[in-house]
């Protein structure tokens, strides 16, 4: 090999080296600066967890939250001034969908910088229609640039440019697949790129909107539910029940009767009626007017029922008569209560006010009464029902004011 080989092999051995030493410093920096990145990464990453939190936080507060008796009013404050604090907005609203699905009502506006909650405005298709058909297309409108992008641009000249508003972001709030409503995301300033992770959380959002109204709408059913079995159970009420006395009417009566007497025949147990009838009662109504006599009708009734045990069951039996059916009780206990009605009765002031606007008439009144019972007077309830009609009509003949306890059917039909 000659001098100038060995020259030639020394010069490339050093040519290689040293293009080995620039690759070794090359990988070094590179391994440097890659190090300075997953620095630079480490608080990114840290914030982005933070912010994931507060985001998991506040969706489990407005969770826990459930409509007071007033609506969804502190739900949807509570909303936005989350959704104003979390994403770092000027502007958070809730709006709700009109059930035609032509207009928009902001139901809650939170400005942060001026911490004010205002509500009330109007949106119509016919003025944006763009904005609502979008809204009814996509899960959410990502304006980025809002006056520029189709969908909001609409709102520019009245709305955007006036407030300054430069991005907005707005997720729809559906319910069984259709738009209810949409919360509502706006950004002032310098215009802004919403991310995906802020996305995702406006649609969370319009989530728990969704499902608040969801719970308001279930207490709203139910509640009308409710009405409607206390107006079914009133109708039923008043299928049995006297409109003027509040006592229980013919129809009530009757059920009531044949399920006691099939009860006192079969466990061999007593059982009375009274029958009463106002007398001279014509006379009130003729003279008075219906208005007084409605009136002593239904002072009759609460005087009879005063002087009634708790067992004992009071009827209006038609007009001016009464029923009262009386368990576990004999003729001679029942000719007392009769007494005890009659005397009351007697001695009551009723006062009246006549149907021409005169001054109110203190009134007197009597009762006549005819008492019945099982076993003592008859056997059957038609046959009791027909001695109690008997005895009550031969107290009237008997001058009135006054009690009958009547005979056996038998005896009283002998002696006609």
């Amino acid at each position: 090999m000659t001098a100038s080989d060995i020259e030639r092999l020394q010069q490339e051995l050093a040519r290689e080296r040293a293009a080995r030493a620039e690759a070794d410093a090359r990988s070094e920096q590179a391994a440097l600066e890659l190090e300075e990145a997953r620095h630079e990464l480490r608080p990114s990453a840290s914030a982005f967890q933070d912010m994931a939190l507060r985001q998991q936080q506040a969706l489990v507060r407005l969770a826990g939250m459930r409509p007071d008796e007033g609506g969804l009013t502190m739900i949807h404050e509570e909303l936005t001034r989350i959704a104003s604090e979390i994403i770092g907005v000027e502007r958070a609203s809730v709006w709700l969908m009109s059930q035609d699905g032509t207009e928009l009502r902001c139901e809650e506006l939170y400005e942060r910088t001026q911490d004010r909650h205002t509500r009330g405005a109007v949106l119509r298709a016919t003025d944006y229609p763009r904005y609502f058909d979008a809204l009814k297309l996509g899960r959410a409108i990502d304006g980025h640039d809002a006056r520029r992008d189709s969908r909001p641009s609409e709102f520019s000249g009245p709305y955007l440019t006036p407030l300054g508003i430069t991005s907005m972001m707005d997720a729809a709030i559906r319910s069984d697949g259709s738009v209810v409503g949409v919360v509502c995301l706006e950004h002032v300033g310098e215009r802004r790129t919403w991310t995906a992770a802020e996305m995702e959380f406006a649609g969370a959002l319009a989530d728990q909107a969704a499902l608040a109204l969801a719970a308001v709408e279930r207490r709203r059913l139910e509640d009308e539910r409710a009405h409607v079995r206390l107006e079914l159970m009133r109708t039923r009420e008043l299928a049995l029940q006297d409109e003027l006395t509040g006592l229980a009417n013919r129809r009530a009566l009757e059920q009531m009767l044949a399920d006691e007497v099939a009860r006192a025949l079969r466990h061999g147990r007593p059982l009375s009626i009274l029958m009463a009838d106002a007398d001279h009662f014509k006379k009130i109504n003729d003279t008075y007017g219906h208005r007084a006599g409605d009136t002593v009708l239904r002072e009759l009734a609460r005087l009879l029922t005063e002087k009634l045990r708790s067992i004992d069951k009071p009827a209006r039996y038609g007009g001016e008569e009464f029923f009262v059916m009386m368990p576990e009780t004999s003729v001679a206990e029942a000719r007392l209560v009769a007494e005890r009605i009659r005397s009351s009765i007697e001695e009551h002031t009723f006062v009246v006010d006549p149907e021409d606007d005169e001054p109110p008439i203190p009134l007197r009144l009597t009762v006549s009464l005819g008492v019945a019972g099982l076993p003592e007077s008859a056997s059957t309830l038609e046959a009791m029902v027909e001695i109690a009609d008997r005895a009550l009509y031969d107290a009237k003949h008997q001058g009135r004011n006054r009690t009958v306890v009547a005979a056996p059917l038998q005896q009283a039909t002998g002696g006609s």
